[in-house]
């Protein structure tokens, strides 16, 4: 599977997010991961190569839940350029791609690209890459989706968790969401409206 900025999940040959348009690539991402939490709007940011997250960590550990371990993740650049994230506390931790969520195993980094929803415990965090100058903008990262179709995608988030999916056009809705069980809240989810993708 690759995964575009924008979020949606593609199969591993596709060159081009069916979604958005823009250029799908695994190269080098940035130099900044950063991730903000969807309940409280906070960002903890990160630079290269990385570092531990939690409470004891390296990257605003009062920001944690007490439910975070101390050492609950490890995150990194590996040989590539790529991040990746491994699990090193006693509660939880997942990742969410194209709707699906994967619980994280320690000694099995995962890779992070950007667009990603990460659950940490109890904490539900948005995640960028991005390089220095884009995320000190607040700037989404940019692929090569300069010379991409100017069409319009369309989106639902979840405004529970934050979670988004791609939709086939304004009149797009989601009937559920992976992450969120509550049927208070799957009534909520139906009624969201599709928004554009900003930047496609």
């Amino acid at each position: 599977m690759r995964l575009c900025s924008c979020g949606f999940a593609n199969p591993d040959d596709a060159m081009r997010c069916a979604a958005c348009g823009g250029a799908l690539s695994h190269e080098s991402a940035g130099d900044t991961l950063l991730l903000e939490d969807v309940r409280s709007g906070e960002v903890v940011r990160i630079p290269a190569p990385g570092g531990i997250l939690g409470r004891a960590g390296d990257f605003s550990p009062d920001l944690f839940s007490p439910r975070v371990s101390g050492v609950h993740a490890v995150v990194a650049v590996d040989s590539e350029g790529r991040w990746t994230i491994e699990h090193t506390g006693r509660n939880a931790s997942a990742v969410e791609r194209g709707g699906v969520w994967s619980d994280l195993r320690c000694g099995a980094p995962q890779p992070l690209f950007g667009g990603e929803m990460l659950k940490l415990a109890d904490m539900v965090f948005r995640v960028q890459v991005g390089t220095q100058a884009a995320v000190a903008d607040g700037a989404a990262v940019e692929s090569d989706a300069q010379d991409a179709p100017a069409e319009t995608a369309w989106s639902v988030r979840c405004p529970v968790c934050g979670t988004e999916y791609a939709v086939e056009g304004p009149e797009g809705r989601i009937a559920a969401c992976a992450f969120c069980k509550d049927p208070l809240d799957a009534r909520q989810i139906a009624r969201v409206a599709a928004r554009a993708m900003s930047g496609r």
